[in-house]
């Protein structure tokens, strides 16, 4: 027998201004199947009994006895369904006979609840279930073909969340959860060694927008108890969080954009740097910068000398760059860092062969634009973007005259 759970409270105030759960809930909670439940008025009173789609849909006639309460079956009584084929030809034979109690023309049978129960045309139920903690806490239940809803058999547990609801608060909303699935394993306790609890939670005012459709749920998760252990809070989602999170990390992101480009424009601005060039720009026409103060971000390909270095461009990919090498001189083995690439600042001097700058061996014969490095800088992240993290196309041009921010 299901037991109340939580502090109880009514829930079937429709009017203007009031709760508007129902409708709201039900609609958002679960899938609407094809057919649709619906209350079936009995041929010889004016008390309306709640079928399910199996016979609500079909208007299948029903015949109830027992107490009314504001028009629909509530109490001890018996609805007898009549087989509608039957009843067209002017003849009665019973479908099925429902017999025990009623709640607000809803079938439980010989179940003792206490809370308020409301139905609704998608084939669910809902039930009062009281509070857990400040928020209203709703069973919805899906509703058999044949006898009594089975109180303790629910797709959800629907939290309705007040005003001011800290909503963003992972900590607290699976707390929440945790409660709510706790208080429905006391009223339905349950043997089985696995058992998952959907819990919803939702606005406290669920009113449909112009066009009917309801807001989506606040969050959700599934609390899962598994053979003995601790209950958790599994699949969950919380888009409010969610959106918390996202909106830090984007400030996160802006600041180390903002950072990255502070320092490029003081590296650019301490080391006296004329041009930000690629490998390819150099290797075009070396000598428009020759003797002038550049920059390139490069990528270690290897280590000609102790002092010589092949590279290409950081981002082959990025301004043009492609594969192109360039020889740096006065560079050393721990120049380029973890990531083998580094921002290198200095002189340009023309079109060289390795031999010249010292190299000896089978890289001899190699020839490149020739780079002095005077000034170093080793990149944290692939491609420079330590460096290069921001959007730099709006304030330079790679390979252009380059004034540094001030």
């Amino acid at each position: 027998m299901p037991k109340p759970f939580f502090s109880l409270f009514p829930l079937r105030a429709l009017r203007p201004g009031r709760w508007l759960l129902p409708m709201a809930v039900l609609a958002g909670l679960a899938h609407v199947p094809a057919h649709a439940a619906d209350f079936v008025t009995s041929l010889d009173t004016q008390c309306a009994v709640w079928g399910p789609w199996s016979l609500g849909d079909d208007k299948q006639p029903v015949r109830y006895q027992g107490p009314c309460v504001k028009g629909k079956a509530d109490g001890k009584g018996k609805a007898v369904w009549l087989n509608p084929y039957r009843f067209k030809e002017g003849k009665e034979e019973a479908d099925q006979t429902w017999e025990g109690q009623f709640r607000s023309g809803v079938f439980i049978g010989n179940q003792t609840f206490k809370g308020g129960i409301d139905a609704w045309r998608g084939n669910l139920v809902l039930s009062d279930r009281g509070k857990v903690g400040d928020t209203i806490a709703l069973g919805v239940h899906q509703a058999p073909s044949k006898g009594p809803v089975d109180l303790c058999e629910i797709e959800h547990v629907a939290l309705v969340v007040p005003k001011g609801f800290r909503i963003e608060d992972d900590a607290l909303v699976q707390k929440l959860m945790l409660a709510a699935q706790q208080a429905f394993v006391t009223a339905c306790p349950s043997n089985k060694p696995f058992r998952a609890t959907e819990v919803v939670l939702w606005n406290a005012v669920l009113i449909p927008d112009p066009k009917g459709v309801e807001p989506p749920a606040l969050a959700k998760g599934s609390v899962v108890v598994d053979n003995g252990k601790p209950a958790e809070v599994r699949a969950y989602r919380n888009d409010a969080s969610a959106a918390v999170r996202q909106k830090q990390a984007d400030a996160e992101r802006n600041a180390r954009r903002d950072q990255a480009r502070q320092a490029f424009h003081q590296l650019s601005a301490d080391r006296q740097v004329q041009a930000w060039l690629t490998t390819a720009q150099a290797e075009k026409d070396p000598f428009k910068w020759q003797g002038k103060t550049v920059a390139l971000t490069v990528k270690l390909e290897r280590m000609l000398s102790p002092t010589v270095a092949w590279v290409t461009d950081a981002d082959r990919g990025y301004y043009g760059a492609g594969y192109t090498p360039m020889l740096l001189k006065g560079v050393g083995s721990d120049t380029f860092g973890k990531l083998d690439t580094a921002v290198v600042i200095g002189q340009l001097d023309g079109r060289k062969r390795a031999a010249d700058l010292g190299v000896t061996g089978s890289s001899d014969t190699i020839e490149a634009t020739t780079l002095n490095v005077t000034h170093t800088r080793p990149c944290e992240q692939r491609q420079c973007m330590d460096w290069l993290g921001w959007d730099v196309r709006k304030e330079m041009t790679w390979g252009e005259p380059f004034k540094a921010a001030p």
